[in-house]
């Protein structure tokens, strides 16, 4: 990140937090949404009701697992020292076992790609492994010189904004509080082989040397100097909603691997439902996402689904005008104190830019100085310097947020792009699936259409003729009716392939989660 671009969201993280928390960043990917997640709740003990965690470094693990893997930006790869491979090489006689360990892990690694399907470069310290057991969980380092420390780039609190979404929406269901903490704690401390393989390395390697415990990071604001993440509200109705529906997907019979990719996509899904209801100006307003169930087979539905797109994107760029908008005036004040106080910005610059909190702007901090100079009265300085701040603040900060809303559905399998088009709102098998777990229970059954209701009242899905009507995007599209009908049968055929819908008929079909309850999970 340049440095200008770094002091513009230095400035700009206040309004940021204002509507979102404290903090998202755009270089935050779906699976490691989840990682932060699930390093919180192991950090906590599988509670959702801390008020600080512990982190796992596991840093020669990493070095073991990604070994020859580059680090940072120079020469360097990771390597173990010789008296470590001696130690391990003694623990564990056979080379050969030993290697097949390190293959074994090294495919465990969680694989990022971006929308085109490049590979992400990252660093060993900033690669991770799944999940399957707690004991390869661990955080985001970076390297200075031969001092390891915790980073922020790829874990960049995120999850830890999460963590808080559920501890505030469990806050009234302490019932259901205590299944997500059981059904997360049962499925990563099921594999104990898996424990005692990275058990064993770490011993040799001088991992289990650390106590975990010693050195916590806060949740929630204790007074303490660290910083800790924080949202915007704490008793919003969709972070109830949130555990439930978390609670549905775990309750799932699946194993810890199938299960991360449901979490995956439903985590994105959630937070990208977040991010539209808090973009919302007024709370009336309907948040609308029109789904190309044809893969871009059908060019009007494509452009549909993309127009639904720009829109709720265009949301979130009315609303941080206007947040700018309140943040400007609240410094600067009424009309007579911007004019009382005119000739002395004038007389002395840097008295506004201090105020405004653009001292670290660097060279863009002249284009702000230029324009306050030629302001004569209020109206230019509401207007002129105004339309200034905005575009060197705002804007910037209103593509970074972008960014994060995109990735959000690209890595949830909600929405994508193909070459040579915009953003629209898709659905893979896994988010399919995901779908299905958490609006339809265990070995339970829905039919087709109250599935399809189901999904427009709760979440403002329009796939088929009476979404489109009701939603009122059948008249504004201008559509005819008969691509609402190929949309609609488009997706009934990718959940009937996905084993997820029976047909007893052309008018009549079901809507079937196949999975039996997990063991232990009472039933309600």
């Amino acid at each position: 990140m340049s440095g200008k671009t770094a002091n513009v969201e230095e400035f700009s993280s206040k309004l940021s937090a204002q509507i979102w928390g404290h903090r998202f960043k755009d270089g935050q990917r779906g699976p490691e949404y989840v990682l932060e997640f699930l390093n919180v709740m192991y950090g906590t003990d599988y509670c959702l009701d801390a008020d600080c965690y512990f982190r796992n470094k596991s840093v020669n693990l990493r070095k073991f697992v990604f070994e020859g893997v580059k680090e940072g930006s120079k020469r360097d790869t990771a390597q173990l020292d010789s008296d470590q491979k001696t130690n391990l090489y003694e623990r564990i006689p056979s080379e050969e076992k030993v290697e097949v360990i390190r293959e074994f892990l090294r495919n465990l690694e969680v694989p990022l790609t971006d929308g085109r399907g490049k590979e992400a470069d990252r660093s060993w310290y900033a690669r991770t492994l799944y999940p399957l057991h707690e004991s390869l969980l661990f955080f985001e380092l970076r390297t200075k010189g031969k001092v390891v420390s915790y980073e922020r780039n790829f874990f960049a609190r995120g999850g830890e904004l999460f963590y808080l979404m559920l501890s505030y929406g469990t806050v009234n269901n302490s019932e259901l509080r205590k299944s997500i903490e059981e059904r997360l704690k049962v499925l990563l401390q099921k594999n104990i082989s898996i424990e005692k393989i990275v058990n064993s390395i770490q011993a040799a390697l001088g991992d289990k040397d650390q106590n975990l415990r010693n050195d916590t990071y806060p949740l929630k604001n204790t007074g303490d100097v660290k910083e800790y993440p924080s949202l915007p509200v704490n008793d919003h109705p969709l972070f109830e909603e949130f555990a439930e529906e978390l609670n549905n997907l775990l309750n799932i019979n699946v194993d810890v691997y199938e299960m991360f990719k449901f979490l995956t996509s439903l985590v994105s899904f959630q937070l990208l439902r977040y991010m539209y209801d808090r973009a919302k100006v007024a709370q009336h307003e309907n948040i609308q996402l029109f789904f190309d169930c044809l893969d871009g087979k059908k060019e009007q539905i494509l452009k549909t689904s993309a127009s639904t797109f720009r829109k709720n994107e265009t949301l979130i760029k009315d609303k941080f005008e206007h947040y700018f908008k309140m943040h400007f005036f609240n410094l600067l004040g009424d009309e007579k104190s911007i004019v009382k106080q005119l000739s002395i910005w004038q007389e002395n610059p840097e008295i506004f830019i201090e105020l405004m909190g653009l001292k670290k702007l660097l060279s863009r901090k002249s284009r702000v100085i230029n324009t306050l100079l030629k302001c004569n009265n209020y109206y230019d300085v509401t207007t002129k310097l105004f339309n200034t701040v905005k575009e060197i603040i705002s804007d910037q900060l209103k593509r970074h947020q972008l960014s994060i809303v995109r990735t959000l559905a690209r890595d949830g399998g909600i929405g994508n792009y193909k070459t040579g088009t915009s953003y629209r709102y898709s659905m893979t098998d896994t988010f399919l699936q995901t779908l299905v777990f958490i609006n339809v229970k265990p070995n339970e059954s829905i039919e087709f259409s109250e599935f399809l209701n189901k999904l427009y009242k709760r979440y403002g899905f329009v796939i088929g003729v009476v979404q489109a009507r009701n939603s009122g995007l059948y008249e504004q599209s201008k559509l005819n009716i008969s691509y609402y009908q190929k949309n609609e049968q488009a997706l009934r055929s990718k959940l009937k392939k996905n084993g997820l819908l029976i047909e007893f008929s052309d008018a009549t079909a079901m809507i079937r989660n196949p999975y039996d309850m997990a063991e232990g999970v009472a039933i309600g």
